[in-house]
């Protein structure tokens, strides 16, 4: 199960780092020290199911999660900059785009771009990414 779960999150990180103008990334795990009055995206890849796709003896197993992106950009500029960097990563995150890397199958089943807010000193724009994959 672990082996999947690493691929798919090559997969989504991947396709992540070809979005055109993307700021620094900030991914789990990895030390990072925002610099204020500079954008960067946060990355959480969060695994929430994994299931039978059906019954019967050894089946194929369906993988499910949300790839959480935080998209910050200075606070006072109003929010088109975090609105933009989040446009970008949801047009590569394109409901039914599907994602092959090492001969796993990513399907993207929604990208979700939610409501803005201020974390003084960024206005962040979150968006979620519902993934699946069988194996």
């Amino acid at each position: 199960m672990a082996n999947i779960q690493k691929e798919i999150r090559a997969a989504l990180e991947t396709q992540l780092s070809q979005v055109v103008s993307l700021p620094e990334v900030a991914y789990q795990n990895v030390p990072y020290t925002p610099t204020t009055g500079t954008s960067y995206i946060e990355v959480t890849y969060l695994p929430t199911s994994r299931r039978p796709a059906v019954r019967g003896l050894n089946p194929q197993q369906r993988y499910e999660g949300v790839f959480a992106i935080n998209c910050y950009a200075p606070e006072g500029n109003g929010p088109a900059v975090a609105e933009t960097i989040a446009e970008n990563v949801a047009n590569a995150f394109e409901a039914t785009t599907s994602i092959t890397l090492n001969n796993v199958t990513v399907s993207i089943e929604y990208s979700e771009t939610q409501l803005g807010f201020l974390d003084s000193p960024w206005f962040v724009v979150p968006i979620n990414i519902g993934w699946y994959a069988y194996n």
